[in-house]
């Protein structure tokens, strides 16, 4: 009976982590949303210049994407983005992160991107 209540509560503890880590991942999704919504106007080609806004939204996009998961998480939750937006400048999109002077790939350049393949 001890050991099933410990596999019991090993399986617990497991969900109990996943959870976490799916809302975190949500979260940090949220937060590159709000602040990628600086660029926004700037990746449609509306705004001539990049904003300081959007080059500190950039910069915290980069924080939040340090391991490859969330590279690829961040690169999907832009692209969906994106998506809603609906019309985006491809060349803007991948010289963003030189204009702002912040080495990041998980910037999506078009609608189609493919974020899974992301180091």
């Amino acid at each position: 009976m001890l050991q099933f209540s410990s596999i019991i509560i090993a399986i617990l503890v497991i969900l109990s982590n996943l959870t976490v880590i799916e809302c975190h991942t949500k979260s940090d999704c949220g937060v590159a949303e709000t602040a990628f919504g600086m660029c926004v106007p700037y990746v449609m080609g509306d705004e001539h210049n990049v904003l300081p806004k959007c080059c500190a939204a950039v910069r915290s996009v980069k924080e939040l994407s340090t391991t490859q998961a969330a590279r690829r998480d961040m690169c999907e939750c832009l692209r969906r983005l994106m998506a809603q937006v609906g019309k985006i400048d491809g060349r803007r999109a991948l010289e963003l992160p030189g204009e702002c002077g912040v080495p990041t790939t998980v910037i999506p350049t078009s609608l189609d991107f493919p974020c899974y393949r992301l180091a």
